[in-house]
């Protein structure tokens, strides 16, 4: 195998637990890690977890990112928050599962502006590049989305969606055998302080209710409290939107 110790940094349990299944196939080193604040850093603190995800990596820092370029030969992305710096990804082999179809939803919560701009929605394997989600892709997928989606129901289907198109490609991405292709055709890219944006419900909007079931669906994600407006004495009252498909 051309590479052989691997770095996964993720801050997606769900997804590293899948991804270690995998990996225990192969002959291969690898450490997990996860982002400073990360919601999986916390978990396994109150659990005690015996996941496979053991210490926390700064990207920000110099120092650390160093050290990974001194130490392996591979670093996978899980759905890691942190930007990989230039310093990382021009010295060692970096790739990223992204829920979204690049270059159609690069960037932060795909599934949210699919629902909103009604565009493709899929899961893309790329290598990282020094442009967000613009790298040279190595597979993608187109996933089904329904009018009875919601954000969180859309999601879930993606994230299966990656984790099979990581079984798939594997073994050739470990052997550098695998092809990659370029996709310059016009794509969307989100970024938080975009999805930030929409939080806030403007009472006074108008449109058609298509529009508004679309734009409540897009934010809803339970747990999470995302869609809200704001009652006279300033407080917040959260909105989300219950559909159910007919049986």
């Amino acid at each position: 195998m051309k590479f052989r110790n691997l770095l996964v940094i993720s801050d997606n349990l769900y997804m590293c637990q899948h991804v270690a299944s995998i990996l225990n196939e192969y002959p291969v080193h690898v450490r997990y890690a996860h982002s400073p604040g990360s919601p999986i850093g916390y978990l396994l603190s109150l659990t005690k977890s015996e996941d496979p995800i053991n210490d926390c990596i700064d990207l920000k820092d110099a120092n650390t990112v160093s050290l990974i370029v001194g130490q392996y030969d591979l670093v996978i992305s899980l759905h890691c928050k942190q930007l990989f710096p230039n310093q990382l990804i021009n010295a060692v082999k970096c790739i990223n599962l992204h829920p979204g179809f690049n270059p159609a939803n690069r960037g932060w919560y795909p599934q949210v502006f699919a629902i909103l701009h009604h565009t493709i929605l899929g899961a893309t394997l790329h290598e990282i590049s020094e442009e967000l989600d613009n790298g040279p892709i190595i597979a993608r997928e187109v996933v089904d989305l329904y009018e009875w989606d919601t954000s969180k129901t859309a999601y879930d289907r993606v994230v299966e969606k990656e984790i099979e198109l990581f079984s798939k490609n594997i073994d050739s991405i470990l052997k550098g055998e695998y092809k990659t292709v370029i996709d310059n055709s016009p794509g969307f890219l989100s970024l938080k302080k975009d999805y930030n944006k929409l939080l806030q419900l403007d009472l006074s909007k108008q449109g058609t209710f298509k529009e508004f079931i679309d734009y409540l669906r897009a934010l809803t994600h339970p747990p999470y409290q995302n869609a809200y407006f704001t009652e006279s004495n300033g407080e917040k009252i959260f909105v989300e939107l219950i559909l159910k498909k007919a049986e």
